[in-house]
């Protein structure tokens, strides 16, 4: 049964028992990425874990268009296309001298934390403009051919890249994971290199107050957000005005209509026929 798992957590949550209402539901297909509204503790209205049936996330189809969407925010602000366009209504030749001042996607090193389907993806993107690879996960991947660094210590990935890009998503271990101490060893100061951070993965691995305070003492340089720890992100947040910040609303990897039916008739192929399942909910890990 494919459902967007959010509207399974409240269905769930409001009954005696997942058997009460779903007594023979062996498998259920979401058709979100994300599945963290059903790893709510029961303290705050959540489930108690785990359920009594396999729950298959709807992925292997972001990669591409989170890569992409990447590796554009990352030439456009090492090229100032922003500055270009400003130069162009203004009708000056290099009215902005920063356009002549940039350097080469070959020159520069991308960490990427969360080494999954879509961060090797993002990870193929980056080599194929002749970047540095450098991936952070909980299990080392040392024969991964996207990367060209396989790291498990979270500080040795911050201060690694000129980019940051976390594709992590949200569990009880990598929430609020990026405080302002873990910027912090990221300053060029502390043998970083002041990175550039873009967040695709999810918004409650940080929050607000600590990107512009990590801004605001050059932990890092800059910071390009498709995600946020609220969404739609308040018109009162600072995020909005900051100089260093570009954003964009949850954009980076949309769901193509096409996309859910593929997965669905592959995934009931497979079940049907006692073949492994893509893409299992861990219940332990929380993805």
């Amino acid at each position: 049964q494919p459902t967007d798992p959010a509207v399974l957590a409240q269905l769930l949550v409001h009954t005696p028992s997942v058997q009460d209402i779903l007594p023979n539901l062996k498998w259920c297909q979401s058709t979100y990425a994300g599945v963290d509204p059903l790893f709510k503790t029961p303290a705050s209205g959540g489930l108690t874990l785990p359920l009594p049936f396999t729950l298959t996330r709807f992925a292997g189809v972001f990669g591409p268009p989170i890569a992409e969407w990447c590796i554009a925010q990352i030439i456009a602000h090492e090229r100032r296309f922003d500055l270009m366009r400003r130069d162009q209504e203004r009708q000056e030749w290099v009215g902005s001298k920063e356009v002549l001042e940039y350097r080469y996607l070959s020159d520069l090193t991308i960490s990427i934390l969360g080494c999954g389907d879509i961060g090797l993806c993002i990870a193929r993107a980056a080599k194929a403009f002749g970047m540095k690879t450098v991936g952070y996960s909980t299990t080392p991947k040392p024969n991964e051919p996207a990367l060209d660094e396989s790291v498990t210590d979270l500080t040795a990935a911050l201060q690694a890249g000129d980019y940051v890009v976390s594709v992590l998503p949200s569990t009880a271990g990598t929430r609020n994971l990026l405080t302002l101490e873990k910027f912090q060893v990221a300053n060029s100061t502390n043998g970083g290199k002041s990175p550039v951070f873009v967040n695709v993965g999810r918004g409650d691995v940080t929050d607000s107050p600590t990107i512009v305070a990590a801004l605001d003492a050059n932990h890092i340089s800059a910071a390009i957000l498709d995600v946020f720890e609220e969404e739609p992100l308040p018109a009162s947040n600072p995020l909005w005005k900051h100089p260093k910040v570009t954003l964009s609303p949850h954009v980076s990897g949309l769901t193509r209509a096409q996309d859910v039916p593929n997965l669905v008739v592959d995934q009931y192929g497979r079940y049907t026929n006692g073949k492994p399942l893509q893409y299992v909910v861990n219940w332990d890990k929380s993805y």
